[in-house]
C-alpha cells in the first residue's frame, strides 16, 4: 500500500493486521469445517446439504482471500502455518458430530459458526467505521455474506 494509502489510517496498523489475521483464521477454518462435512455427511438430506457446504466452503476461502489482500496491502503478512490458525481465530474450530447422519448436528453447528462470524464482523466494522474505510468496507462486505448464510442454513431447520 502506497503512503497516503497508510496515511489515512488512523487506526494502529499493527491491531488492524492482528484483527484481520483473526478474521483470516476464522475463514480458513470455516472452509475446512464446511469442505470436511460435505465429505463426511451421509443420510436421507446429505445430498441435499452437501452442495450448499461445498458452496459454502468456497465462499469461505474466497473471504480469507480478501482479508489476505487486506493484510498484504497494510504490510502485514497473513497467518502462514495451519498451527497458527486455531491460536489466532476468534471464532475456534468445532470438531465434527462422530456421527455422520447426525445432520441436525451439522446444521446447528454451521450456524454457530455463522452467529459468530456475525458478531465479529459486525464488532469490526463498527471498530473501523472512521479509524480505517478500508477494512470497514471489507467487514462489512463480509457481514452481509454471513447473514445471508446463516438465513439460508436456517431454512433448514423446522420451525425456524
Amino acid at each position: 500500500m502506497g503512503k497516503k494509502g497508510k496515511a489515512i489510517v488512523k487506526a494502529s496498523i499493527k491491531e488492524v493486521i492482528k484483527d484481520l489475521n483473526a478474521a483470516y483464521s476464522d475463514e480458513w477454518l470455516a472452509h475446512f469445517q464446511y469442505w470436511y462435512l460435505a465429505k463426511w455427511i451421509k443420510g436421507m438430506d446429505a445430498d441435499t446439504l452437501r452442495p450448499v457446504l461445498e458452496e459454502q466452503s468456497a465462499d469461505e476461502l474466497g473471504h480469507a482471500g480478501k482479508i489476505a489482500e487486506r493484510i498484504l496491502q497494510l504490510g502485514g503478512r497473513p497467518v502462514a502455518h495451519p498451527a497458527q490458525l486455531l491460536k489466532s481465530s476468534g471464532c475456534g474450530f468445532k470438531e465434527p458430530a462422530l456421527d455422520p447422519t447426525d445432520l441436525r448436528r451439522v446444521i446447528r453447528d454451521v450456524l454457530d459458526a455463522e452467529a459468530c462470524a456475525i458478531e465479529t464482523y459486525s464488532r469490526l466494522a463498527e471498530k473501523y467505521r472512521g479509524t480505517d474505510l478500508v477494512t470497514h468496507e471489507l467487514f462489512e462486505d463480509l457481514l452481509k455474506d454471513e447473514v445471508s448464510d446463516e438465513e439460508q442454513w436456517e431454512r433448514f431447520l423446522p420451525g425456524s
